[in-house]
């Protein structure tokens, strides 16, 4: 009888593994700066978010459990017996005057999650116009989520009526009330008993995928600056186990090259913005996935697909101040779309269709950021040590299909 709300769970809780897509968002505050020949610099960059919720297609807000708030049907109970008590089930219900489709309770849950990025990006000037820098994140992340079933007043007409003398049902009767005092249980069983790990809080830590880039500053004048950077994300973070309901990966699994220009103007008073696009290029590869369909998404094999992660396009604008006294501050806007991902090969027209829904993404964001850097000061001979530390928020204004989850982030840059 625990068959329903398995399915929805499967369904909502992997919605979680979603922000890690989003966790790894491009800041605004891009510039066209490159290092000088020869120059290191090391940035250790911490981001962290929490998130509860989602935006549907539509844009609309809902719980990242909504789909777990469902009602168990007589006629859902009957389905998850197996035939002769299913039969037995209905034949009774019809004989006392009770419609199948009348509920018995409401499922009830709560999905929450927290990830936390450090990410040590080191860089060096390989000519004046040339930087050449590696990230290697790391993750540490966590999940938690809880179900609860509260029965109606239809769960004890039934288990009255079967608990009558006369029905001579007392050994269903007592099976029912099992069943249903005990969700949670039945919820994990049903899992277990298909390969799944019983659902339970989830925390891990490990590596992500890790990028390399190279970045080309063409044009440095005292109007403006510009700049590209081309590079690829390579697979080294874990991949969404298809086993653990509410895990997050800590990478996408796929070689993704990208490319990315960026220009800076140069205004009075030493303000200066900002723009960039940037379009990563997700390779084809190999992934091993449940054959779900919207029907079914418990009692299915693993099955290794072909996949082919959507395509991303990023852009973002920023003002900002960066006096020669080393304060600086700035405001910027993100933009994020993600195309939908295309699964093929041993699947049918119904795992392809429940796969690849909700894959399509987007994002609007607003950001801010405060800090100091002693870089104009040591280049004036007026500082020891060049470094900058710097603090920003990342503010989503609106989404579709991802969780809801704003980002703070802080920046230590040495340079030696």
């Amino acid at each position: 009888m625990m068959a329903t709300q398995v399915l929805g769970l499967v369904k909502g809780a992997a919605i979680a593994a979603m922000v890690i897509g989003y966790t790894s968002t491009a800041l605004a505050f891009e510039d066209t700066r490159v290092l000088p020949k020869g120059v290191r610099n090391l940035t250790i960059r911490n981001v962290s978010t929490n998130f509860d919720s989602i935006t549907g297609p539509g844009g609309e807000t809902k719980p990242l459990a909504h789909l777990l708030f469902k009602e168990l049907t007589f006629n859902q109970m009957a389905k998850a017996e197996d035939a002769l008590k299913g039969r037995q089930l209905r034949g009774f219900l019809l004989q006392n005057g009770i419609n199948e489709s009348e509920s018995v309770g409401n499922f009830s849950a709560d999905i929450k999650g927290r990830v936390t990025v450090t990410a040590p990006i080191a860089a060096i000037g390989i000519t004046d116009s040339i930087t050449l820098a590696v990230a290697s994140p790391i993750y540490n992340a966590s999940t938690s989520a809880s179900v609860g079933f509260t029965p109606n007043g239809n769960a004890s007409k039934i288990l009255g009526l079967l608990a009558r003398p006369e029905t001579n049902q007392i050994a269903n009767a007592r099976e029912a009330a099992r069943k249903l005092n005990d969700a949670v249980g039945q919820l994990n069983k049903k899992l277990t008993d298909n390969g799944f790990q019983a659902l339970s809080d989830w925390h891990a830590q490990g590596m992500g995928d890790t990028t390399i880039a190279l970045k080309y500053r063409g044009i440095d004048n005292s109007r403006m600056g510009l700049a590209t950077t081309t590079g690829v994300v390579a697979p080294t973070g874990r991949k969404k186990d298809p086993n653990i309901l509410n895990d997050v990966p800590f990478g996408e699994g796929v070689w993704a090259p990208f490319a990315q220009v960026a220009v800076d103007q140069k205004l009075p008073m030493q303000f200066y913005t900002n723009q960039y696009v940037k379009y990563t290029e997700a390779l084809p590869t190999q992934r091993t996935v449940r054959a779900i369909t919207n029907e079914e998404r418990i009692e299915v094999p693993l099955v290794t697909v072909d996949y082919n992660m959507g395509n991303r396009f990023d852009a973002g604008a920023s003002l900002r101040y960066a006096p020669n006294y080393g304060l600086l501050a700035g405001i910027g806007y993100t933009y994020l779309r993600k195309f939908g991902d295309v699964y093929s090969g041993n699947l049918t027209s119904a795992n392809i269709g429940t796969l690849q829904q909700w894959t399509d993404q987007q994002a609007h964001n607003a950001e801010f950021l405060i800090g100091y850097s002693t870089v104009p000061l040591y280049q004036a001979g007026r500082a020891a040590v060049p470094f900058s530390v710097n603090v920003a928020y990342s503010k989503q204004l609106a989404s579709r299909n991802l969780p809801i989850s704003d980002l703070a982030q802080f920046n230590v840059d040495l340079f030696f």
